[in-house]
């Protein structure tokens, strides 16, 4: 099956081009598990973990959509595709609209930005004539679909579901049906009814759906079925004790529960498909005796009827690859691959399903297996926070959760499970000796495993390669609610922040390789740091730690980053806000920083809290660059995390409930000589977007590249082992098509020679 990211393609039939596009950028969204589905012209669309996706009737090609591709927002609530218009309207959770034609993707964002709107939730859609009517918190929304407006807002209160009917909009709210003649206006809420129902089969809070199909008015009744309403008589249509939701479509009623669907022409009766699992949304427009469902985890499946009542399936477990769930708390890039651990914690678990995936640079995600610890161990562990893994085996790591101890893999097998009956390890609830909360674990350059124990009385612990067990103890550290990962430095001290309120600041101990003597060892607390000039800083939270390529710590606090040029010196450490160059102010002045990220020429990725993400110079002096929601695809400016691929530069950013997106920098390892210089992709064809990546380099190498006859075309500086250049000369035109020629040195005058064929 091709899988297609960006794509400018033809959409309902017709061309469609108005795409925004971040050429940087990538994105990794969930599509494990289908919700919603709806049939177009040649094109079948799905929601899964709130993420739209297409799959293409006449190819089968499937293109996964955000914001990187064109669409206004993250996390889809509603969708419903209006076949006369073509116009496929998309609802996000934030109340965001998004009109999907052959002429683009048109945004109202109308009840997004209502500042008077709390709960902007848009439950349902509904089409009447050349107008989509959408069932919202704060009643009804009218758009105009050709005008691409909205029409109307009827403020009735809390709206479910709603239709139309014999000149009566029908709404269905929390306190029962609520009915308005068109022809009045119903922006007065005087001029609303309700509509009594006489029944003691059910409460109205049972009701989910409306509908108006054969000229009546139609109730799905969770756990009941189907009622039709004619003459103020309730009539039950179809009985199902599971009944989950209903809608109209292509003149069917089609009612559904999660292993049923039930399709009508009229209220004399209904056909049905059982034998299903997990059905979601179904969806009928297109092609006669076709139907797409949403199957959940099971994926999308498209099914035909056949002569009879029988059905034969069409398409199967549509599924793409891609993490298990946009859950991302901390990244890791180890053994070439990027590692995502989806947990998360307060001063309490949040309870996540046990989840850990990665991704490699063949864009592809493989999610681990989380029944197969339960199998092995008799536990639901939840919560992975953070993990390490082998150097010397990509398929060893250890995981550290929240709440479950720590879990030794190998790939999907469990070696061990560590906890407080068979470790040191000890449980931060009495009465419940398993009950371990990890903070960090990271592996030494000789295999030793440095645990931070929450709730401990010894809260810093080691597992020896050799299998040992050791403990650390002082007592302003000791039975930390918070204790976060652990730093080890290139000379092997470590340093810990800690989180919550009472303990908040960071300790360094080094222990000066002797783990089995802990006499030796050198350790500080610190609850507040000082400048180089003795004053004391206000920074009263440390959110990270992180080591700079030249043996500096760089601090992310709730004042901004700080940096320590002393850390060897563990019990004087001494803290500088950075200046910026044209001393305007301090770097991120007042900014929380959640995490930084030092690249392969020692520039610093600052992950922040509310502000985005800001690449600075190696010092911290300039900014050189402040991705936010308004010039990348970030979903949100709360960035957790940050990991980069030292091979390639590209940048990862944990955005958590949103996944994970990458960046492409420019900045990759330098290398000790040229002797693994080369560029791709190479020839450079136009499909290629004239960009191509010149890797191996030495750190701070002059790159000059010239035509055959030896004039320079472009030159640059290296930043780390890389630079990218575009194909085009000094004035910015095109190069012609032939033979290029690369030289790079350093100060020291090493020079090298790779060729680059270009096509036009």
């Amino acid at each position: 099956m091709k899988i297609v990211h960006i794509i400018l393609f033809v959409l309902f039939g017709c061309s469609s081009s108005v795409f925004a596009q971040f050429d940087k950028w990538e994105i990794y969204q969930a599509y494990q598990n289908t919700e919603l589905v709806e049939e177009t012209n040649n094109h079948v669309f799905a929601v899964a973990d709130s993420s739209l996706y297409a799959y293409s009737k006449e190819d089968n090609s499937v293109t996964a959509y955000s914001r990187k591709n064109g669409l206004s927002d993250n996390k889809i609530k509603a969708l419903r595709y209006h076949a006369s218009s073509h116009t496929l309207v998309i609802a996000y959770r934030n109340g965001n609209i998004d009109l999907f034609s052959n002429e683009g993707i048109y945004n109202l964002p109308y009840l997004k930005n209502n500042s008077s709107v709390q709960n902007k939730t848009i439950n349902d859609i509904y089409f009447y004539q050349d107008y989509a009517y959408l069932s919202a918190e704060v009643g009804i929304l009218v758009v105009n679909l050709n005008k691409k407006e909205i029409a109307d807002t009827y403020r009735i209160g809390s709206v479910r579901s709603a239709c139309i009917l014999n000149g009566h909009l029908y709404a269905l709210t929390s306190e029962g049906i609520r009915q308005g003649n068109l022809t009045d206006n119903l922006l007065d809420q005087s001029n609303w009814s309700n509509l009594f129902l006489q029944t003691t089969d059910f409460e109205i809070s049972q009701i989910c759906r409306i509908a108006d199909f054969n000229n009546r008015l139609c109730l799905a009744v969770s756990n009941l079925g189907v009622y039709y309403l004619a003459d103020n008589t309730l009539t039950r249509f179809l009985h199902n004790t599971s009944l989950s939701n209903m809608k109209v479509e292509n003149s069917k009623l089609l009612s559904f529960s999660a292993s049923t669907l039930y399709v009508a022409d009229n209220l004399n009766g209904f056909q049905t498909i059982a034998g299903l699992s997990n059905l979601r949304d179904a969806s009928y427009l297109q092609t006669a005796d076709n139907y797409w469902l949403a199957c959940g985890e099971d994926g999308l499946k498209g099914i035909k009827k056949n002569t009879g009542s029988s059905y034969e399936i069409i398409t199967d477990q549509l599924t793409i690859n891609s993490p298990k769930n946009n859950y991302a708390w901390d990244l890791q890039f180890k053994g070439g691959k990027l590692w995502v651990t989806g947990g998360g914690r307060n001063t309490d678990r949040y309870w996540r399903q046990n989840t850990i995936m990665t991704y490699n640079e063949s864009d592809l995600w493989t999610n681990y297996n989380y029944r197969i610890a339960e199998t092995q161990t008799g536990r639901y562990f939840q919560d992975a926070m953070t993990l390490d893994v082998d150097p010397d085996d990509p398929a060893h790591s250890f995981v550290g959760y929240y709440g479950d101890g720590i879990l030794e893999l190998h790939n999907d097998t469990v070696l061990n499970w560590y906890h407080s009956t068979n470790s040191p390890l000890e449980a931060a609830l009495s009465g419940n000796d398993r009950y371990v909360r990890i903070g960090g674990v990271t592996l030494d350059k000789d295999k030793n495993l440095w645990i931070t124990n929450c709730v401990s009385s010894a809260p810093i612990k080691v597992l020896t390669a050799e299998g040992e067990w050791y403990s650390y103890t002082n007592t302003a550290i000791d039975n930390a609610e918070i204790i976060d990962k652990i730093l080890i430095t290139q000379n092997g001290s470590k340093f810990i922040n800690l989180l919550h309120s009472s303990q908040a600041g960071f300790y360094a101990f080094d222990d000066n390789g002797t783990i089995t003597d802990q006499s030796d060892d050198v350790s500080a607390y610190y609850a507040s740091v000082m400048d180089s000039q003795g004053n004391t800083l206000n920074a009263s939270m440390f959110y990270s730690i992180t080591e700079d390529k030249d043996g500096n710590i760089w601090a992310g606090t709730n004042i901004g980053p700080l940096v320590c040029y002393n850390p060897d010196n563990i019990e004087s450490l001494r803290f500088n806000r950075i200046v910026l160059a044209d001393e305007s102010d301090y770097l991120l002045n007042g900014v929380r920083v959640n995490a930084i990220a030092v690249d392969g020429s020692n520039q610093k990725w600052i992950a922040t809290e509310g502000s985005g993400v800001f690449l600075v110079n190696a010092e911290g002096t300039e900014v050189l660059e402040n991705f936010t929601t308004d010039n990348s695809p970030l979903p949100t400016n709360t960035v957790n995390s940050i990991a980069i691929n030292p091979e390639n530069g590209k940048v990862f950013f944990a955005v958590d409930g949103y996944g994970t997106l990458s960046y492409q920098g420019d900045a990759t390892e330098g290398k000790a000589d040229y002797s693994d210089i080369h560029a791709y992709p190479n020839p450079v064809r136009p499909e290629h977007d004239d960009k191509v990546i010149i890797t191996g380099l030495m750190s701070n190498s002059n790159v000059k590249i010239t035509d055959i006859a030896g004039n320079i075309v472009y030159q640059t500086k290296s930043i780390g082992g890389q630079v990218t250049w575009n194909c085009r000369n000094a004035k910015g035109s095109r190069v012609a098509t032939g033979i290029y020629l690369v030289l790079a040195a350093t100060q020291e005058g090493e020079s090298v020679v790779t060729k680059i064929m270009v096509i036009k």
